[in-house]
Protein backbone atom coordinates (compact mmCIF):
# COMPACT_ATOMS: atom_id res chain seq x y z
CA UNK A 1 0.00 0.00 0.00
CA UNK A 2 1.06 3.62 -0.90
CA UNK A 3 0.16 6.49 1.32
CA UNK A 4 0.10 9.94 -0.09
CA UNK A 5 -0.67 13.12 1.93
CA UNK A 6 -0.37 16.58 0.27
CA UNK A 7 1.24 19.28 2.51
CA UNK A 8 1.25 23.15 2.14
CA UNK A 9 2.97 25.40 4.51
CA UNK A 10 1.11 28.38 5.84
CA UNK A 11 2.57 31.63 5.29
CA UNK A 12 4.64 31.66 8.71
CA UNK A 13 8.61 31.75 7.50
CA UNK A 14 10.53 28.25 8.44
CA UNK A 15 11.58 25.44 7.53
CA UNK A 16 9.18 22.60 8.54
CA UNK A 17 10.53 19.19 8.73
CA UNK A 18 8.07 16.20 7.45
CA UNK A 19 8.28 12.50 8.41
CA UNK A 20 5.00 10.35 8.08
CA UNK A 21 4.10 6.89 9.76
CA UNK A 22 1.09 4.65 9.47
CA UNK A 23 0.69 1.74 12.30
CA UNK A 24 -2.24 -0.85 11.92
CA UNK A 25 -3.98 -3.39 15.04
CA UNK A 26 -1.61 -6.09 13.96
CA UNK A 27 1.53 -3.20 14.47
CA UNK A 28 3.31 -2.42 17.99
CA UNK A 29 5.22 0.01 16.53
CA UNK A 30 4.26 2.65 13.34
CA UNK A 31 6.45 2.38 10.33
CA UNK A 32 7.72 5.69 9.36
CA UNK A 33 9.30 7.43 6.41
CA UNK A 34 13.30 6.63 6.26
CA UNK A 35 14.00 10.52 6.39
CA UNK A 36 12.18 14.02 6.45
CA UNK A 37 11.00 15.95 4.18
CA UNK A 38 11.58 19.94 4.40
CA UNK A 39 9.19 22.41 3.28
CA UNK A 40 8.66 26.20 3.35
CA UNK A 41 6.78 29.22 3.46
CA UNK A 42 3.37 28.47 1.03
CA UNK A 43 4.99 25.52 -0.53
CA UNK A 44 2.58 22.64 -1.62
CA UNK A 45 3.67 18.74 -2.00
CA UNK A 46 3.72 15.51 -1.49
CA UNK A 47 4.93 13.32 1.39
CA UNK A 48 4.61 9.30 0.23
CA UNK A 49 4.82 6.20 2.19
CA UNK A 50 5.28 2.43 1.08
CA UNK A 51 3.59 -0.36 3.12
CA UNK A 52 3.98 -3.72 2.43
CA UNK A 53 0.95 -5.88 3.75
CA UNK A 54 2.51 -9.21 5.29
CA UNK A 55 1.69 -12.55 3.89
CA UNK A 56 -0.64 -14.52 5.45
CA UNK A 57 1.39 -17.23 7.16
CA UNK A 58 2.75 -17.33 10.77
CA UNK A 59 1.45 -15.22 13.10
CA UNK A 60 -0.33 -12.98 10.34
CA UNK A 61 -2.14 -15.90 8.59
CA UNK A 62 -5.52 -14.99 10.29
CA UNK A 63 -5.34 -11.48 9.00
CA UNK A 64 -7.93 -11.93 6.61
CA UNK A 65 -10.53 -13.36 8.99
CA UNK A 66 -11.35 -9.72 10.51
CA UNK A 67 -11.35 -5.89 9.10
CA UNK A 68 -8.40 -4.16 10.88
CA UNK A 69 -8.22 0.06 12.34
CA UNK A 70 -5.19 1.81 11.31
CA UNK A 71 -3.98 5.03 12.34
CA UNK A 72 -1.58 7.02 9.88
CA UNK A 73 0.55 10.37 11.40
CA UNK A 74 1.74 13.35 9.40
CA UNK A 75 4.76 15.09 12.07
CA UNK A 76 6.50 18.31 11.31
CA UNK A 77 9.77 18.48 13.94
CA UNK A 78 13.22 20.06 14.52
CA UNK A 79 15.61 18.42 12.95
CA UNK A 80 17.35 15.88 15.03
CA UNK A 81 13.81 16.18 17.74
CA UNK A 82 12.49 13.35 18.77
CA UNK A 83 8.61 12.77 19.37
CA UNK A 84 7.15 11.12 22.73
CA UNK A 85 3.90 8.84 22.45
CA UNK A 86 2.91 10.53 25.58
CA UNK A 87 3.17 13.99 24.19
CA UNK A 88 -0.52 13.43 21.71
CA UNK A 89 -0.09 15.73 18.65
CA UNK A 90 1.85 18.63 20.35
CA UNK A 91 5.05 18.31 21.80
CA UNK A 92 5.84 21.23 24.32
CA UNK A 93 9.85 20.09 24.87
CA UNK A 94 10.73 22.32 21.63
CA UNK A 95 9.33 26.14 21.46
CA UNK A 96 7.64 27.51 18.20
CA UNK A 97 8.61 27.45 15.36
CA UNK A 98 10.23 24.48 16.08
CA UNK A 99 7.52 22.30 18.20
CA UNK A 100 6.67 19.07 17.39
CA UNK A 101 3.17 19.27 15.81
CA UNK A 102 1.34 16.10 13.63
CA UNK A 103 -1.96 15.54 12.35
CA UNK A 104 -4.23 12.24 12.35
CA UNK A 105 -5.82 10.25 9.99
CA UNK A 106 -7.67 7.12 11.65
CA UNK A 107 -10.10 4.42 10.32
CA UNK A 108 -11.90 5.62 13.81
CA UNK A 109 -11.83 9.56 12.92
CA UNK A 110 -14.12 12.02 10.72
CA UNK A 111 -14.10 11.29 7.80
CA UNK A 112 -12.45 7.81 8.01
CA UNK A 113 -15.16 6.56 10.22
CA UNK A 114 -15.30 2.79 10.03
CA UNK A 115 -12.62 3.17 6.38
CA UNK A 116 -11.29 -0.16 7.99
CA UNK A 117 -8.89 -2.64 5.75
CA UNK A 118 -9.66 -6.09 5.04
CA UNK A 119 -6.89 -8.16 3.68
CA UNK A 120 -7.95 -11.00 1.46
CA UNK A 121 -6.04 -14.33 0.30
CA UNK A 122 -5.95 -15.10 -3.24
CA UNK A 123 -8.73 -17.72 -2.70
CA UNK A 124 -10.50 -15.50 -1.16
CA UNK A 125 -10.90 -12.55 -3.00
CA UNK A 126 -11.20 -14.80 -6.78
CA UNK A 127 -14.76 -16.45 -4.51
CA UNK A 128 -15.98 -13.24 -3.47
CA UNK A 129 -15.63 -11.60 -6.78
CA UNK A 130 -17.59 -14.78 -8.32
CA UNK A 131 -20.24 -14.20 -5.64
CA UNK A 132 -20.44 -10.81 -6.91
CA UNK A 133 -21.10 -12.12 -10.54
CA UNK A 134 -23.18 -15.02 -9.81
CA UNK A 135 -25.89 -12.61 -7.37
CA UNK A 136 -26.34 -10.04 -9.42
CA UNK A 137 -27.28 -12.85 -12.28
CA UNK A 138 -29.23 -14.81 -9.86
CA UNK A 139 -31.38 -11.77 -8.26
CA UNK A 140 -32.06 -10.84 -11.84
CA UNK A 141 -33.42 -13.88 -12.89
CA UNK A 142 -35.34 -14.88 -9.49
CA UNK A 143 -37.07 -11.69 -10.25
CA UNK A 144 -38.09 -12.01 -13.61
CA UNK A 145 -39.01 -16.03 -13.37
CA UNK A 146 -40.52 -15.94 -9.60
CA UNK A 147 -42.61 -13.25 -10.61
CA UNK A 148 -44.78 -15.42 -12.92
CA UNK A 149 -47.89 -17.59 -12.15
CA UNK A 150 -46.94 -20.66 -13.70
CA UNK A 151 -43.26 -21.47 -15.20
CA UNK A 152 -43.40 -19.00 -18.50
CA UNK A 153 -42.77 -21.22 -21.55
CA UNK A 154 -39.11 -21.75 -22.28
CA UNK A 155 -38.21 -21.79 -19.16
CA UNK A 156 -38.00 -24.98 -18.05
CA UNK A 157 -34.17 -25.48 -18.46
CA UNK A 158 -33.59 -21.95 -17.27
CA UNK A 159 -35.51 -22.99 -13.95
CA UNK A 160 -33.35 -26.14 -12.81
CA UNK A 161 -30.06 -23.98 -13.60
CA UNK A 162 -31.52 -21.25 -11.68
CA UNK A 163 -31.94 -23.77 -8.82
CA UNK A 164 -28.85 -25.21 -8.82
CA UNK A 165 -27.21 -21.70 -8.97
CA UNK A 166 -29.07 -21.06 -5.42
CA UNK A 167 -28.22 -24.39 -4.02
CA UNK A 168 -24.82 -23.88 -4.95
CA UNK A 169 -24.62 -20.23 -3.79
CA UNK A 170 -25.91 -21.42 -0.53
CA UNK A 171 -23.01 -23.98 -0.03
CA UNK A 172 -20.79 -21.12 -0.98
CA UNK A 173 -22.10 -18.76 1.89
CA UNK A 174 -21.53 -21.50 4.37
CA UNK A 175 -18.43 -22.55 3.40
CA UNK A 176 -16.94 -18.58 3.54
CA UNK A 177 -18.58 -17.92 6.75
CA UNK A 178 -16.15 -20.95 7.93
CA UNK A 179 -13.04 -19.42 6.73
CA UNK A 180 -13.01 -22.57 3.88
CA UNK A 181 -12.21 -20.01 1.26
CA UNK A 182 -10.65 -22.52 -1.13
CA UNK A 183 -14.41 -24.72 -1.36
CA UNK A 184 -16.01 -21.43 -1.42
CA UNK A 185 -14.17 -20.66 -4.48
CA UNK A 186 -15.29 -23.92 -6.13
CA UNK A 187 -19.06 -23.18 -5.32
CA UNK A 188 -19.54 -19.65 -5.86
CA UNK A 189 -17.66 -20.49 -9.27
CA UNK A 190 -20.30 -23.57 -9.65
CA UNK A 191 -23.10 -20.89 -8.84
CA UNK A 192 -21.79 -18.53 -11.80
CA UNK A 193 -21.47 -21.35 -14.08
CA UNK A 194 -25.26 -22.36 -13.26
CA UNK A 195 -26.40 -18.78 -13.52
CA UNK A 196 -24.72 -18.20 -16.60
CA UNK A 197 -26.29 -21.67 -18.20
CA UNK A 198 -29.78 -20.31 -17.22
CA UNK A 199 -29.27 -16.83 -18.69
CA UNK A 200 -27.83 -18.90 -21.90
CA UNK A 201 -30.52 -20.88 -22.22
CA UNK A 202 -33.17 -18.20 -22.17
CA UNK A 203 -32.00 -16.40 -25.46
CA UNK A 204 -31.70 -19.51 -27.18
CA UNK A 205 -34.74 -19.86 -29.58
CA UNK A 206 -37.08 -22.32 -27.74
CA UNK A 207 -35.21 -22.19 -25.05
CA UNK A 208 -36.37 -25.95 -23.64
CA UNK A 209 -39.94 -25.12 -24.45
CA UNK A 210 -42.15 -28.07 -23.93
CA UNK A 211 -45.46 -29.08 -24.10
CA UNK A 212 -46.41 -29.80 -20.65
CA UNK A 213 -45.12 -26.66 -19.63
CA UNK A 214 -46.97 -24.55 -22.29
CA UNK A 215 -50.41 -26.93 -21.75
CA UNK A 216 -49.58 -26.14 -17.61
CA UNK A 217 -50.09 -22.37 -18.05
CA UNK A 218 -52.35 -22.98 -20.19
CA UNK A 219 -54.85 -24.41 -17.96
CA UNK A 220 -53.85 -22.47 -15.23
CA UNK A 221 -55.22 -19.81 -17.00
CA UNK A 222 -58.35 -20.86 -18.13
CA UNK A 223 -59.07 -21.83 -14.89
CA UNK A 224 -58.77 -18.40 -13.50
CA UNK A 225 -60.65 -17.46 -16.42
CA UNK A 226 -63.28 -19.96 -15.88
CA UNK A 227 -63.48 -19.28 -12.33
CA UNK A 228 -64.26 -15.31 -12.46
CA UNK A 229 -67.53 -16.12 -15.15
CA UNK A 230 -68.22 -19.20 -12.36
CA UNK A 231 -68.64 -16.43 -9.92
CA UNK A 232 -70.49 -14.12 -11.88
CA UNK A 233 -72.67 -17.54 -13.02
CA UNK A 234 -73.01 -18.06 -9.21
CA UNK A 235 -73.95 -14.46 -8.90
CA UNK A 236 -76.56 -14.35 -11.32
CA UNK A 237 -78.28 -17.62 -10.19
CA UNK A 238 -78.39 -16.02 -6.85
CA UNK A 239 -80.36 -13.04 -7.52
CA UNK A 240 -82.99 -15.10 -9.59
CA UNK A 241 -83.42 -17.15 -6.23
CA UNK A 242 -83.93 -14.32 -4.14
CA UNK A 243 -86.40 -12.65 -6.67
CA UNK A 244 -88.57 -16.18 -7.26
CA UNK A 245 -88.08 -16.84 -3.09
CA UNK A 246 -89.77 -13.24 -2.47
CA UNK A 247 -92.54 -13.82 -4.83
CA UNK A 248 -93.36 -17.04 -3.53
CA UNK A 249 -93.75 -16.04 0.20
CA UNK A 250 -96.88 -16.61 1.97
CA UNK A 251 -96.92 -13.29 3.68
CA UNK A 252 -96.18 -11.11 0.39
CA UNK A 253 -98.94 -9.13 -1.36
CA UNK A 254 -98.05 -6.21 -3.54
CA UNK A 255 -98.90 -2.77 -2.61
CA UNK A 256 -102.35 -1.82 -4.51
CA UNK A 257 -101.78 1.36 -6.67
CA UNK A 258 -102.23 4.96 -5.12
CA UNK A 259 -104.81 6.97 -7.01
Amino acid sequence: MTFNVVFTASSYVYQRNLTMGVKFDWMTNFQNTTSDTAVYAGQTLTVTLAYTIPALTGQYSALNQQTHSWTLELWNMAEGATWSVYSGCYDYNYPLPNAAACHTFSSNGYPYTYHQLAVYSSAQASSYNSKLQAKAIIDSLNSALGSTFSPAPGTSAALASLAQANTQMALGNNAYSLGDFATAQTDYQNALNDANAAQSSLSTIGGGTDAATFTSIWLDSVAILLGGIGAVLVGFAGFKYLRGKTRGLPSYAPSAPKA
